[in-house]
């Protein structure tokens, strides 16, 4: 039994899955500081609405020139390359976020920490899929799990620790040493990503090419999801204050149940994976987003709010790994580009989502605003469910290092 025990323990694929884990815990959780501190930097360094917003913009602008960019490095240099570079580059950004003195300095740190974050989402998502594909069955779920459960873990112990008197400038210093150890801890135990059908083609290739026409309907899928979450994260507190009428110290409860909720769903996603399919659990998911928002909005009451942000937050819970899954086998170089091109179309979704939503809502309200996101969850439980069938079917499936099929359930 132990000699079994010992086998599995060394067994690379699943230490790949557990270093694949941990980095996107890091990655969640480096996210996570960065959020929670976001008041006390504005605090410190006594920025305006406007100029807090462009400290915001500077980590978008960071985030979308190097996703393309890092998928084209992951198909020269591999995922697990990249990963391990940028899971040190992107803790090491909040150093210099804590260490700028101005709103300059401040903007110039936030576009490099988006760049690093940019290249470290895609590279980690792109392994995730090679460890799934190795793995022979879905697990990319959980791998988004420990993403969220990583920025709750962090957002709310920061918080704590500035309740206590802790300083912004201290922890966003201290904090990337413990999520720079734990990247350390994952040396040399990720996969290689596997050859690419045309490998030598992409090594010769020093062009960005045009991405091909499922990539764009799957960037469509990705932007549509993302767009909902993102507005859920933003405005659920809002949501549940200005027009449920919860108090300030309650309304924050909406945002932890959604976020709860969206974690506790991806945790149980590799088995709805394996046990529904990626097409019916995508139907499903558009339809729980829908059912979920027109209680939220046609029901102010808190019960129902509730309810209601905790089945949207189950139907976006694996939307992400069921398009980023179809994305890795929809490009002829690999995972590499076809992730990253799928994560910046759907990043700008999360990004824009909340500032489109609140224009909306100030001219109709926030309900009859929030109902742009049961339109997209009707949509991605059908024209969504059009593009991941074909999608999964005509893209060859490599085979893993056994030698066995990589799960593409229907």
């Amino acid at each position: 039994m132990n000699d079994s025990l010992s086998a599995r323990t060394m067994n690379p694929v699943n230490r790949a899955r557990w270093a694949a884990s941990t980095l996107f815990l890091v990655d969640g959780m480096t996210f996570g500081t960065w959020a929670a501190l976001i008041p006390a930097l504005q605090h410190k360094l006594d920025l305006s609405v406007k100029e807090l917003s462009g400290v915001l913009a500077g980590l978008v602008v960071g985030a979308l020139i190097s996703m393309p960019l890092a998928g084209r490095l992951i198909a020269r240099k591999g995922s697990h390359a990249v990963a391990a570079f940028g899971s040190f580059a992107f803790p090491a950004g909040l150093v210099l976020l804590a260490l700028a003195p101005n709103f300059y300095c401040l903007v110039a740190a936030a576009i490099v920490f988006g760049a690093c974050k940019g290249m470290l989402d895609v590279s980690i998502n792109a392994q995730g899929i090679t460890v799934e594909r190795a793995a022979g069955k879905p697990i990319f779920s959980s791998f988004q799990a420990f993403w969220s459960f990583g920025g709750l873990t962090s957002a709310f112990l920061l918080s704590v620790a500035l309740h206590h008197g802790a300083s912004a400038t201290m922890l966003l210093g201290t904090m990337p040493a413990l999520l720079m150890l734990m990247a350390f801890s994952t040396r040399g135990k990720l996969l290689a990503d596997p050859p690419a059908p045309v490998a030598a083609k992409a090594k010769e290739s020093r062009t960005l090419s045009l991405p091909n026409k499922t990539l764009l309907e799957l960037g469509g899928l990705a932007f549509l999801a993302l767009f909902s979450e993102g507005v859920l994260l933003d405005w659920s507190a809002v949501y549940a204050h200005s027009v449920v009428g919860v108090s300030l110290v309650g309304a924050p409860v909406a945002f932890a149940v959604f976020s709860l909720s969206m974690a506790s769903g991806r945790g149980a996603g590799d088995w709805l994976l394996h046990r529904f399919g990626a097409v019916r659990t995508m139907r499903w998911s558009g339809c729980v987003i829908a059912l979920g928002m027109l209680l939220a909005v046609s029901w102010h009451a808190w019960a129902a709010t509730l309810v209601g942000f905790a089945l949207v937050g189950c139907g976006v819970a694996n939307l992400v790994p069921i398009i980023f899954g179809a994305a890795a086998r929809a490009h002829e170089e690999g995972p590499g580009p076809g992730v990253a091109t799928v994560t910046t179309i759907g990043y700008t979704g999360f990004l824009s989502g909340p500032p489109l939503i609140g224009m909306l809502a100030a001219w109709a309200g926030l309900p009859a605003a929030f109902c742009v996101v049961i339109l997209f969850g009707l949509t991605l439980a059908t024209a969504g469910v059009a593009t991941i069938r074909p999608a999964r079917r005509k893209v060859a499936c490599a085979p893993s290092r056994e030698g066995a099929e990589p799960p593409c359930p229907v």
